[in-house]
This record gives structure tokens, C-alpha cells and sequence, in this order.
């Protein structure tokens, strides 16, 4: 959870979900399957 959901430094300030979105809309050729930003649990 926690690399999903804190913004990193190394990714100009993203979280690594949203860095691996913004790679598969540039790069869809080196994606079999859609990246998903999975909810974690609730606590």
C-alpha cells in the first residue's frame, strides 16, 4: 500500500501507480493488461 498511494520523488512527485499510467498511455505496445489503481482496505 504504501508505494501505491505516497507520492514518490524519484517519479517527479507521483505515486508509482499513477507513473505506470502515464507510461502505458505513452508505451501501450509493452502492456498486455490495463494498470489498475486498486483500493487498499479501509482502516
Amino acid at each position: 500500500l504504501y508505494n501505491h498511494h505516497i507520492p514518490q520523488r524519484a517519479l517527479n512527485h507521483r505515486t508509482p501507480i499513477q507513473a505506470m499510467k502515464d507510461w502505458q498511455t505513452t508505451h501501450p505496445q509493452l502492456f498486455i493488461r490495463q494498470v489498475r489503481n486498486h483500493a487498499g482496505p479501509d482502516n
